[in-house]
């Protein structure tokens, strides 16, 4: 059955359900081949996550530490911390900044980073790289090298992040602001008085709310049975087809939600933190629907075992990150009913986190990543940035569990 309502930090998501009864009969059950059995979510251990952690580690520092990739050197910081080196021994956020060109945008030269350079990504999402620089908490007054062998500080380039950054105008705008949020964010956190500095944060969140809100109700409106919920010719179903509502952004919008729980927490308005807590219920609903329909959607065709399960490692490892930043910003009441399903949810997905991470790393995929990426790029991307968010994500649930 579906949580009918979904109970965070007082505020209650009701979820849109057809009447059932005499006027509206229930629909016949399924049959056991169009509903395979799903197990029952568990709760993982410290034990059995930190063993994760170190396999999973372990499987993808070489290729998180590429030189010429300052997109997955990013993702290798996020993982492993600030002193997370290239392959070739330079610490990782030099060679990030390595990449930074002079641009002219109006009458000002700027250090930006291009969205490619030889066709590779650099910064596929605008401001991903001084996010990360700031999330790491790399020293302001830190010296870099560009691209020309001039030097910047990590407070140029936020400089240069705001006098480029502009409040979203157009679809993709909104499926790249999460980046720009979560920098300033990061930014106003280290020097509050950036606060004042356009673009203001306490604008944003406006933006980033708003746009949640709305892309979200999609997975509010369902009300069928979990696993039939991303089944051809379900709202959902079309909705991931067409890449519409939440499904439109990166990661299934896990980025905005993180992007909305770093500035709601910095500007601290109560206003925005009740909307941002249901916006959480909405999540935890989404985990209902979303484990039970891949499992099924695994059973109905295991020949995409590979696609599928890396889904999955998608959704847990950055629904785990997403819950434990919010808990640890202090978003979430840990005492109260929708606190401590909060935690379950943590010790829930990331026991599946645990399950599927397992059977990629068993089955020899982190092997095969050259095999892959020349059959596939995308995949060889999400099988290191995905597993990369994870790592993040059970190191904070280590903390929980």
């Amino acid at each position: 059955m579906l949580f009918a309502a979904a109970a965070v930090g007082g505020i209650y998501l009701g979820v849109t359900r057809k009447p059932t009864g005499r006027d509206a009969p229930l629909p016949p059950a399924p049959s056991a081949s169009s509903a395979p059995e799903v197990p029952a979510p568990r709760r993982a251990t410290r034990a059995e996550a930190r063993a994760l952690a170190k396999r999973l580690g372990n499987a993808v520092r070489v290729p998180a530490g590429d030189p010429t990739s300052p997109w997955a050197l990013a993702h290798g910081m996020v993982a492993f911390g600030v002193s997370f080196s290239a392959s070739d021994g330079r610490r990782a956020s030099d060679v990030i900044v390595s990449f930074a060109e002079p641009t002219t945008v109006g009458d000002k030269k700027l250090w930006l980073f291009p969205d490619k350079k030889a066709g590779a990504p650099v910064e596929p999402h605008r401001f991903l790289l001084v996010k990360t620089l700031l999330e790491m908490n790399v020293p302001l007054d830190q010296s870099f090298a560009t691209s020309t062998g001039d030097k910047v500080t990590l407070t140029r380039l936020v400089a240069d992040l705001r006098a480029a950054a502009e409040a979203p105008k157009t679809d993709a705008d909104h499926h790249h602001v999460a980046w720009q949020i979560s920098a300033l964010a990061e930014h106003v956190k280290r020097v509050p008085a950036a606060a004042e500095q356009e673009p203001q944060l306490a604008a944003l969140i406006e933006t980033a709310l708003g746009r949640l809100e709305a892309d979200q109700k999609v997975v509010e409106g369902y009300g069928g049975p979990p696993e039939k919920a991303f089944d051809e010719g379900s709202p959902l179903h079309a909705a991931k087809k067409a890449k519409q509502g939440i499904y439109g952004h990166s990661c299934g919008g896990m980025h905005l939600i993180q992007a909305a729980a770093s500035a709601v927490s910095i500007v601290r308005r109560e206003a925005d933190e009740r909307r941002f807590r249901k916006q959480l219920g909405v999540l935890l609903f989404r985990y209902e629907l979303e484990r039970p329909a891949y499992a099924a959607l695994l059973a109905r065709h295991p020949e995409q075992g590979l696609l599928i399960r890396l889904q999955q490692q998608k959704f847990f490892g950055h629904l785990v990150e997403t819950l434990t930043l919010a808990r640890n910003l202090g978003l979430t009441a840990a005492q109260s009913e929708g606190g401590r399903r909060i935690d379950q949810t943590i010790a829930h997905a990331t026991a599946d986190l645990v399950d599927v991470s397992g059977q990629l790393l068993d089955g020899g995929v982190y092997e095969r990543l050259d095999a892959i990426r020349k059959d596939r790029e995308q995949t060889y991307l999400d099988l290191i940035g995905d597993a990369c968010h994870a790592l993040r994500g059970l190191d904070r649930a280590v903390e929980i569990l």
